[in-house]
C-alpha cells in the first residue's frame, strides 16, 4: 500500500458522551439510599425481633411473676365430742363464703335442718396433701358435736375438717397482688365469655387481627366515639406484661411485635392462661389486684369455680375499666356493663333464656373490703411476719407463692376483738389493749389483739409493749416455794405483818391493796386474794435467784433485773411473755415455745417448714397441780371471783395483776383448752384507775362468753392426796380434828400430827 493512501485515511469520530440529566442521577441516589435504609431497617428489625424474642421467651417461659405469700388461718377440725355450737359452725362456714343451699349441688354449699348441718366441703391442699371435695353432715347435741356422717357412703367419721381460710397476702406496698390459676381450673363458660367479649378470633389469628382493627374502627366511627378496641387478647397481654400504658405509635408498634412473637413462640392455651393471671382487675389500697383468680376473691370472696353467670359477667365486664366499672363505687355503671355482657352471652347461645333472665334480675352483690382477706387480724399477721423473718426460707420460694399455715382461729379472733371493743367502750379514749389467746396444750397462738382498734397496724402491743406486770408475777414465786417439797404446802402460814426494805436504793414498805394486815395467813389465801406483804416475805424466803430461775424455767427468754419490788411485779414484760409463763403453768409444768406458724409449703404443696419445737418438763406435775388449785381458788373466791358469778358451775383458773399507781391492768387465766392474757393501759404510762379485776378481767369474761368455756378438769397426780390442815397452824392434822381445811398436798410432804391442835 502506498504511503499517500495511508496518510489520507479518515480517522473514525470519537463517540459522543452526552451528560445525564441531574434529576436522573438524584433519583438513582435516592433509590440507592432507600435500599440501604431498607436493608438497614430490615437488619435492625431482625436484630430487634431477636432481642424481643430472647427477652419475651426468657420471661414468659420462666418465672413470670413474683407471687405473694399466702397466709392461712387454721383449718377448723370437727370431731365427735368437740365443744362447738351449730351457730359457731355456721358462722365459720359463712366466713368462708359458703352458700346456704338445700340442694347441695356443688362444693362451697351447706344446709341446716334441726340439729344437723350438712356441708359440701370444697377441695383444698393442706399441709398433709390434697383433700378432695367431701359431703358430710354434722349432728349436734347440747354440749357440741354428737357425730359426723359421710353422706355418700353413709358411714360415721371420726374426723372431718374445713378448708383453711385465706387471711392475708404478703404484698409490699405498691406491688402487684395475684393468686395464680391454671387454665384447667377456669370454668369453660368463663373462658368462652371472656373470649366473646375480649377477642372472638383468639384461636384463629396470629397475635394481631387486622379484621378486628377494621371492625373496631367502623364501630367507633358509627358511634362517634371510642366504644370498641381493636387490640387482641394477646396484644393486651403484651402491653400488661412488657409495656407501659402510654398512648403512642411506638408503644402500639411494640405491642403488635410482642404479640406476634408471643403467638409464634407459645401456644394459645399458654397465652390465655397468662392473660387470666396478668389482667388488672382492681385496686386494693396501695396494691394492684391482678388475675381473675384473685379478682374472684376480691369481689366475691370465693373461688372462681363457684361463681354464677351473673358474677362471670360482672368480673369480665369490669376488665374494660376496673376503676370506671368498680361495683363498690359505681354499682349502677357496673350493672349496665354486666347486663351488656349477659346479653352477649344470651345472643351467642352461652346462656338460654331462662338462665339469662334469672341472671339479669340479680342485684350487684360484692363483698365489702373488710371481708376481703378478713381485715382485723393486724396484730396476728404482724406476729406471723416476725416469725417468718426468723425462718430460713429460700428467697426464690418466697417469691413463688409460698403458703403459710397458721394456728389462727378466726372465731376466737373475732370474739377477742369484740370483747375488747365492748369492754373499752365508754372508758378513757386513750386506753389501749392487748389480748393473746393460746391453745396452751399445743402452745399454739390462736388469736391476738394488739390495739383496741383491731384493724390498726403499726405498734403491736401484744408483742412489743413491755409493761410492769404487777401481781401477775406472784404465781412464779408461789410455784418456786411449792417446788421446795417438805418446806411449803398450800396450808403453810405466811406472815402478813409490816415489813420495810431497801429496793433500788430506796426505802420500800410494801402494802396490801386494802392497807390492812391480817397476821398469819395460809399460803393458798395469800395467793388467791393477792396479798402483797405475805408474797414479799415468801419471795425473800425463797430467794430472788430462785424467782429468776422460775421465770426462766417458765419460758422467759431474756434476763430481767430483780430486786425486792420485783416480787410485786416491778418488772416489765410483754403480754406475749406473760402468756408464755402461764402456758407452762396451765400445761402442768410442760413448756413449749408459743408460735403462730404451723407449717410452710411451696405453691405445689411441698413442705418447706414444719413446726418442731421441743416439749420439755420444767416443773413436776404435782407441784404445778397445787399452784393450779390455788389459781382456781382465786377465780372462785379471790380477786377474780367475778368469774364464778359470770360462769356458774364452770371451773377456771387465773390471776389478776395491777401495777403501781394503777398504770396497768392485767389478767391471765385458762380453762381446759385455752389460755388468755389481757392487758389494759395507756401508751403514755399514765394511771388508768383500773385494777386487774375491774379492767382486764372484764375483757377476759366477755371473750369467754362468746367463745365458750370448757370447764377445767385435772387428773390428780399419783403423788397428790387430800390432807387435813389446821386452820390455826397450817400443819397437817387428823381428818377427825376440828377447825381443819382439806387441801391437796404432796403425800410425802409433811407427817400428820398424832394429836389435834387445841383451839
Amino acid at each position: 500500500m502506498s504511503k499517500s493512501n495511508t496518510t489520507n485515511r479518515v480517522k473514525p469520530k470519537a463517540k459522543s458522551t452526552k451528560p445525564r440529566p441531574k434529576l436522573v442521577i438524584y433519583i438513582q441516589r435516592i433509590a440507592m439510599l432507600l435500599l440501604k435504609l431498607a436493608i438497614l431497617a430490615l437488619l435492625v428489625m431482625v436484630f430487634y425481633l431477636v432481642y424481643l424474642d430472647s427477652k419475651i421467651s426468657k420471661k414468659f417461659a420462666g418465672q413470670k411473676w413474683q407471687v405473694p405469700a399466702q397466709i392461712y388461718a387454721h383449718s377448723m377440725e370437727l370431731v365427735p365430742g368437740k365443744l362447738i355450737s351449730q351457730q359457731q359452725l355456721i358462722a365459720q362456714l359463712e366466713s368462708l363464703q359458703y352458700q346456704r343451699n338445700a340442694e347441695l349441688s356443688a362444693p362451697g354449699q351447706y344446709s341446716v335442718s334441726r340439729n344437723h348441718i350438712t356441708i359440701y366441703r370444697r377441695p383444698f391442699t393442706y399441709i398433709d396433701g390434697y383433700e378432695a371435695a367431701q359431703l358430710f353432715s354434722v349432728e349436734f347435741n347440747r354440749s357440741g358435736i354428737n357425730r359426723i356422717m359421710q353422706r355418700q357412703q353413709k358411714e360415721g367419721l371420726n374426723f372431718a375438717r374445713l378448708e383453711p381460710q385465706l387471711i392475708e397476702h404478703l404484698v409490699a406496698a405498691q406491688q402487684e397482688d395475684r393468686e395464680l390459676v391454671r387454665l384447667e381450673q377456669v370454668p369453660e363458660l368463663f373462658k368462652d365469655t371472656l373470649l366473646l367479649v375480649e377477642d372472638r378470633e383468639f384461636y384463629h389469628h396470629h397475635g394481631v387481627s387486622p379484621l378486628s382493627v377494621l371492625r373496631a374502627l367502623w364501630v367507633n366511627m358509627v358511634a362517634g366515639r371510642t366504644v370498641q378496641g381493636g387490640s387482641t387478647l394477646t396484644q393486651q397481654l403484651a402491653k400488661n406484661m412488657f409495656l407501659s400504658s402510654d398512648r403512642t405509635i411506638w408503644r402500639k408498634a411494640n405491642e403488635a411485635l410482642i404479640a406476634l412473637v408471643l403467638d409464634y413462640r407459645f401456644n394459645k392455651d399458654q397465652i390465655l392462661e397468662a392473660y387470666l393471671n396478668e389482667v388488672f382487675v382492681g385496686q386494693n389500697y396501695a396494691n394492684a389486684v391482678h388475675g381473675v383468680g384473685l379478682g374472684s376473691r376480691f369481689y366475691f370472696g370465693k373461688p372462681l369455680s363457684e361463681l354464677q353467670p351473673a358474677e362471670y359477667a360482672l368480673l369480665i365486664g369490669l376488665l374494660k375499666g376496673p376503676s370506671y366499672f368498680d361495683p363498690r363505687r359505681s354499682p349502677e355503671r357496673a350493672q349496665q356493663r354486666r347486663d351488656l355482657v349477659l346479653r352477649l352471652m344470651f345472643e351467642q347461645h352461652l346462656l338460654d333464656r331462662q338462665q339469662y333472665e334469672h341472671a339479669v334480675k340479680q342485684a350487684i352483690t360484692v363483698i365489702s373490703r373488710n371481708q376481703y382477706l378478713n381485715v382485723g387480724n393486724a396484730a396476728y399477721i404482724d406476729a406471723v411476719k416476725k416469725e417468718l423473718r426468723q425462718l430460713s426460707i429460700d428467697a426464690n420460694d418466697k417469691n413463688q407463692g409460698i403458703k403459710v399455715f397458721t394456728y389462727l382461729d378466726t372465731q376466737a379472733q373475732l370474739a377477742a376483738e369484740q370483747a375488747t371493743k365492748a369492754q373499752l367502750a365508754g372508758l378513757d379514749p386513750e386506753l389501749q389493749a392487748a389480748v393473746i389467746v393460746a391453745n396452751y396444750q399445743q402452745a399454739e397462738i390462736i388469736a391476738m389483739v394488739g390495739s383496741k382498734d383491731a384493724v390498726q397496724g403499726g405498734f403491736n402491743r401484744a408483742i412489743d409493749a413491755k409493761r410492769q406486770i404487777g401481781s401477775i408475777i406472784k404465781p412464779v414465786i408461789y410455784l418456786e416455794a411449792l417446788a421446795q417439797q417438805g418446806r411449803y404446802s398450800l396450808a403453810s402460814m405466811l406472815e402478813d405483818v409490816p415489813i420495810r426494805l431497801r429496793s433500788n436504793d430506796q426505802d420500800w414498805q410494801p402494802q396490801n391493796f386494802d392497807k390492812q394486815h391480817r397476821g398469819p395467813v395460809m399460803l393458798i389465801d395469800a395467793l388467791a386474794n393477792s396479798l402483797n406483804v405475805p408474797t414479799v416475805r415468801l419471795g425473800l424466803q425463797v430467794g430472788l435467784p430462785a424467782v429468776g430461775d422460775g421465770l426462766r424455767k417458765l419460758g422467759l427468754r431474756r434476763k430481767v433485773k430483780l430486786h425486792p419490788a420485783a416480787l410485786l411485779g416491778a418488772i416489765e414484760l410483754s403480754p406475749l411473755e406473760v402468756t408464755q409463763l402461764y402456758q407452762t403453768i396451765a400445761n402442768n409444768g410442760l413448756h413449749q415455745q408459743l408460735t403462730t406458724i404451723q407449717a410452710i409449703t411451696d405453691s405445689s404443696g411441698h413442705v418447706l417448714h414444719l413446726r418442731d419445737t421441743p416439749l420439755t418438763r420444767r416443773y413436776k406435775e404435782e407441784e404445778v397441780y397445787l399452784l393450779q388449785y390455788a389459781l382456781k381458788q382465786a377465780a372462785k373466791t379471790g380477786t377474780a371471783k367475778a368469774l364464778q358469778a359470770a360462769f356458774p358451775g364452770q371451773i377456771l383458773a387465773g390471776k389478776t395483776g395491777t401495777s403501781s399507781d394503777y398504770r396497768d391492768s392485767w389478767f391471765s387465766g385458762f380453762d381446759q383448752d385455752t389460755l388468755t392474757t389481757v392487758w389494759l393501759g395507756r401508751d403514755d404510762n399514765k394511771a388508768i384507775g383500773l385494777t386487774g379485776s375491774t379492767g382486764a378481767l372484764g375483757v377476759f369474761s366477755q371473750f369467754y362468753r362468746q367463745h365458750g368455756v370448757n370447764s377445767m378438769l385435772r387428773v390428780i397426780p399419783d403423788k397428790i392426796s387430800l390432807q387435813a390442815f389446821s386452820l390455826k397452824t397450817g400443819y397437817p392434822q387428823g381428818s377427825n380434828c376440828f377447825n381443819i381445811l382439806l387441801l391437796p398436798a404432796i403425800s410425802v410432804e409433811m407427817p400428820v400430827m398424832s394429836k389435834c391442835i387445841a383451839e
